[in-house]
């Protein structure tokens, strides 16, 4: 009679408790927003390394000889003509100073014979002087002018000499590195430093051959690396193979893309015709360095975490591979702070965003 007072007791203080704990489950709950998986045409994908490279890197040389006496530091960001880098120009000075003075001579001659050919062409007319002294005098003063103009075009030299002596920036960029040092003495063609571009970046990949009957008609291809993942227009392409590789040059335009010159990219690029593919709302994917997944949604209101492969997208969906069927619901909102296993509160204002029917996307085959 005891124990079954006892159970009496139990039963009635869990039936007091129940609304109390499932309401204090429910204010635990992680608020998200979701929406449906769904089943679309794609093709599929391969996903190949690509390198971020400028479109304008630079080894910039000197065009004349000469002790180094400036060079802007690396890192520097620079302007197109900014003058990066100076050498010594002395001699080239000493030497326009020369023919400076041998064109004031030759300048006094012409001015010279210039009034002869004036005082002749007056004597000529008294018969004071031959016809012949007049024409070797106008000679001699059609020589004297082309002295002159040979010697204005070596000024001119000597001058474009000493211009190039101060090294500018053909292109706005950044100096990533040197190759001489302050004091050395440089010759011609030798290189000084790298400049690069940072800004009108390019994505290069080496693209299989047989992937060229697919490429044709792409516009956009998305691109990941450690935990980003956007869609970037293809700019061009290499019309001709590697023989060695069995490769083409792909070019993807990253300009102002947050990343160095250099740096690693993975990029999806389309290998077979259109095949039939699950799609999740980009905003549902959950990038990290070594994995990508999302969160599904039960009826029960529990997240779980589903390892996803991920193919290429069109506007705001994305094709995945991994334990995802059309209609599932999927954490768009929300998603970076829940853990497996979590319950969840659905966020009632978000609205179940899907695909037209008509959207055709590229898929990842693994």
């Amino acid at each position: 009679m005891k124990t079954l007072k006892n159970l009496i007791i139990l039963l009635s203080l869990f039936h007091y408790l129940s609304p109390v704990y499932c309401q204090e489950n429910e204010d635990n709950a992680q608020l998200v927003s979701i929406a449906s998986a769904k089943t679309e045409q794609v093709q599929a994908s391969a996903w190949l390394p690509g390198n971020v490279v400028s479109r304008l890197d630079s080894s910039i040389a000197a065009q004349q000889s000469g002790q180094l006496l400036s060079i802007m530091d690396i890192g520097s960001a620079v302007t197109k003509d900014t003058v990066i880098a100076r050498l010594d120009d002395q001699a080239l000075q000493l030497e326009l100073s020369q023919l400076q003075a041998q064109q004031r001579q030759l300048l006094a001659n012409v001015e010279y014979l210039q009034t002869q050919q004036q005082r002749m062409e007056k004597l000529v007319q008294n018969y004071s002087t031959s016809v012949s002294e007049i024409d070797r005098n106008k000679r001699d003063l059609q020589v004297a002018k082309e002295q002159m103009a040979a010697m204005a075009i070596q000024i001119k030299r000597v001058q474009l000499s000493i211009d190039q002596t101060a090294i500018k920036a053909p292109f706005s960029g950044t100096i990533n590195e040197h190759f001489v040092s302050l004091g050395e003495l440089i010759n011609v063609g030798t290189p000084l430093m790298q400049l690069v571009d940072g800004e009108n970046l390019d994505i290069t990949v080496a693209t299989p051959l047989n992937l060229s009957p697919y490429i044709q008609q792409v516009k956009q291809v998305q691109v990941k690396w450690a935990d980003q993942l956007v869609e970037l227009p293809v700019r061009t392409w290499g019309t001709a193979g590697n023989q060695q590789s069995r490769t083409f040059e792909l070019r993807v335009d990253a300009k102002g893309l947050n990343l160095f010159a250099g740096s690693a990219v993975q990029v999806a690029l389309p290998k077979s015709n259109q095949l039939t593919g699950i799609t999740v709302p980009r905003d549902g994917l959950i990038l990290r360095e070594n994995e990508s997944y999302v969160f599904k949604v039960d009826d029960q209101l529990v997240a779980h975490k589903v390892p996803v492969k991920i193919g290429l997208g069109v506007a705001d969906w994305v094709v995945v591979d991994g334990d995802v069927m059309a209609g599932d619901d999927i954490v768009v909102r929300g998603g970076e702070r829940l853990a497996d296993g979590q319950a969840v509160r659905i966020n009632p204002s978000m609205a179940d965003t899907n695909p037209s029917d008509d959207v055709q996307v590229v898929a990842d085959a693994g």
